[in-house]
């Protein structure tokens, strides 16, 4: 199960750091180049010069399918390389469809690529998440994204979306313990905290640090006692001159303030 694959590389590595891969190919370091190849090389150099530091891994396969049908067998050899090293792998893909084409999105992540984890959008209700449940993968369903005009739409209504989105997770995690998690934002302190009372003992995917401009200390003040966070930063680390000791700063970061 991913979160027990977690909390093993967090013994191993001494923190929370999830490395997003996020292969912008217009900033991949020249010498690499833009091929499907080049990329690959890429990723595994980041990875290696991470890999004391991430606990998790998170492939966005938005850029893997950009690359055409050769994409993916980036992304297949990418997710191998990272488990064979002790690591997990949360697919970031967001899928969010009926129940058939969900359980053909589980399908592809789980039986096909062999992701421990993958993330979801729930606004077609429970069965746009249900069909990654019943496929055995750990699903983190998005409920407050880290992007400013997301604010449109999430903190529609009473109560806002946000909360309704933790509610309907909770009441899944029910059926399916262990399997149910958050997506929720670092760049929304307060709503962050709103959450963390509807369901304190759900696991988080935290995006927003790094790159993205998210106050750490306000984010981790706001939700203190949070039991389990993976705190992601993708750009933060991926382009950093040396992303190793970009992940070592981040992680030592993350420690401070969780332990404050």
């Amino acid at each position: 199960m991913f979160i027990e694959q977690y909390h093993k590389a967090c013994c191993a590595t001494g923190g929370a750091l999830c490395v997003g891969l996020d292969p912008h190919l217009d900033r991949i370091p020249t010498e690499y180049g833009s091929t499907p190849d080049g990329v690959r090389e890429f990723l595994d150099s980041v990875i290696g010069q991470t890999l004391e530091h991430a606990s998790a891994y998170k492939p966005n396969i938005a850029f893997f399918e950009a690359l055409g049908p050769q994409g993916l067998e980036v992304l297949a050899r990418t997710i191998e390389r990272i488990q064979r090293a002790g690591r997990p792998v949360i697919l970031d893909a967001k899928r969010g469809d009926i129940a058939s084409t969900a359980a053909a999105y589980a399908e592809a992540a789980f039986g096909r690529l062999g992701a421990d984890a993958i993330t979801v959008v729930p606004y077609m209700g429970a069965d746009a998440i249900i069909p990654f449940l019943e496929r055995g993968g750990f699903t983190f369903v998005l409920a407050l994204p880290s992007n400013a005009s997301a604010a449109a739409i999430v903190d529609h209504g009473s109560p806002p979306l946000y909360q309704r989105t933790a509610e309907l997770a909770l009441e899944l995690d029910a059926t399916y313990p262990g399997q149910l998690g958050l997506v929720v934002g670092a760049t929304r302190p307060h709503e962050a905290s709103v959450i963390h009372r509807i369901a304190p003992d759900l696991p988080w995917l935290v995006p927003g640090i790094g790159a993205q401009g998210a106050s750490s200390e306000a984010f981790f003040a706001a939700v203190g006692g949070h039991e389990t966070m993976v705190v992601n930063a993708s750009r933060a680390v991926l382009f950093a001159p040396d992303p190793g000791q970009a992940a070592a700063d981040l992680k030592r970061t993350i420690q401070e303030l969780t332990h404050a």
